[in-house]
């Protein structure tokens, strides 16, 4: 005997809101998504420019959690992440929402294999800076903090990408 159980929106994978102003553009390279765009090259509409961030972020930490679904299952650990996240992701797209989202993104990165490989399709040397490098000096203490302030997280991440280059005791292959 199958046990039925309802399907609802939530369990159909890649259903997700489509905004026309994502239409348009391409996905944000990782870098830009981390870091942000170079002063040279931000509109006059900030505002805007900061929603399609959010967005774009929205989307790949959605995409995150149901590959967590995929990996773990329907656990109690599971629920209790999609909660977590779900909070994170109802946040508003100001500098702590936005922060939050990046620190949550780079936490993936660090975690997550398959994150990982889909980012250095497109900037394999960033990707691995932070694999190797970076992130393992950083996400710990920021665990040991509790997460509590994201926006350090990648204020350390993108000074130590671009412009800490030097070897911080990982091996090099």
């Amino acid at each position: 005997m199958v046990h039925e159980q309802l399907v609802s929106l939530a369990h159909v994978l890649g259903v997700h809101r489509v905004h026309s102003q994502d239409l348009r553009k391409r996905m944000q390279p990782l870098s830009t998504l981390l870091f942000g765009q170079p002063l040279t090259a931000r509109g006059k509409d900030n505002y805007v420019e900061v929603a399609a961030l959010g967005r774009s972020l929205d989307r790949i930490l959605g995409g995150v959690m149901d590959l967590l679904g995929r990996e773990t299952g329907e656990t109690e650990a599971y629920a209790q992440a999609k909660r977590e996240w779900g909070l994170l992701l109802g946040a508003e797209y100001d500098y702590a929402g936005i922060a939050a989202r990046r620190a949550a993104l780079l936490f993936a990165l660090h975690t997550l294999a398959p994150v990982r490989t889909h980012f250095a399709k497109r900037e394999p040397e960033l990707v691995a800076d932070l694999e190797t490098r970076v992130l393992p000096a950083t996400i710990p203490s920021f665990l040991s903090g509790m997460a509590q302030r994201p926006e350090a997280l990648v204020v350390m991440c993108s000074t130590l990408t671009s412009m800490w280059r030097e070897n911080m005791g990982e091996r090099v292959l």
